[in-house]
This record gives structure tokens, sequence and C-alpha cells, in this order.
């Protein structure tokens, strides 16, 4: 008995690095409007931001994919996927992957062009 408990420790052990060790992605994609994460943007989507917003149940959802506008979930973002549903102009991407990159991660950066066309880059000294 006194065995098994070491084994189990072991096992529990060797899972425990093998999860430091594994990496794991955090970079994360959504549809933009898909609040209910069914993989598309349709009336039900604006349903169930109207039932959060009314602190009523709902099976899933997705805050970031719901918050249209990017300012908070409100009735808003409920109108823009309903003009997006009536055919009105997509001005906020609706129905389109949005990915956040990973924090983790270090994002290239791009020198800053001149504004000025007679202006020269920048050159720092050494």
């Amino acid at each position: 008995m006194k065995r098994l408990g070491i084994i189990g420790l072991a096992v529990i052990c060797l899972l425990a690095a093998v999860g430091m060790i594994l990496p794991v992605s955090a970079a994360e994609s959504y549809i933009r409007g898909d609040a209910d994460g069914d993989g598309e943007v349709t009336i039900m989507d604006a349903t169930v931001i109207q039932r959060t917003l009314a602190d009523l149940a709902v099976s899933a959802f997705n805050e970031k994919a719901a918050d249209i506008d990017g300012d908070g979930l409100n009735i808003i973002d409920v109108t823009a996927i309903q003009r997006y549903l009536a055919g009105f102009e997509n001005i906020h991407h609706i129905n389109e992957t949005v990915t956040v990159p990973d924090p983790t991660e270090t994002q290239p950066t791009t020198p800053r062009p001149t504004t000025d066309p007679y202006e020269l880059p920048f050159i720092p000294n050494k």
C-alpha cells in the first residue's frame, strides 16, 4: 500500500513537471459578433448579449466577441449586430476573425515612418 502511494506521488510529480515544460499558446482567436461561440453571427448572438445585459442565464457567452466596438458590453453592441444582419455597412468588421497575440511573446517592431519627405530617419550614435 505504501508503495502505491509513492508511485502515485511520483506520477503526479512527473505530470506536473511535464506540464511546466510544454509550451502553452495564449494566442486567442474569435469571430467578432459571435457571442454564443457557435462559429457564425446570427440573431441568437444579439439575443445572448441582451440576456447577459439583463442578468438572465445563457448557455455560452464570449464577452470579447460580443463587445463589438470595444467600449464595454452594452445595447449598442446588439444594435451593431442587428444592423450587420440587416445588411447595413459593416463598419465594425463583424463576422471577421480577430486574433489576440500572445502577451508573453515579443512583437516585431517597425521603425516610425517619417512624415516629412525631406526628413532623414533617426540614426542613433554608437
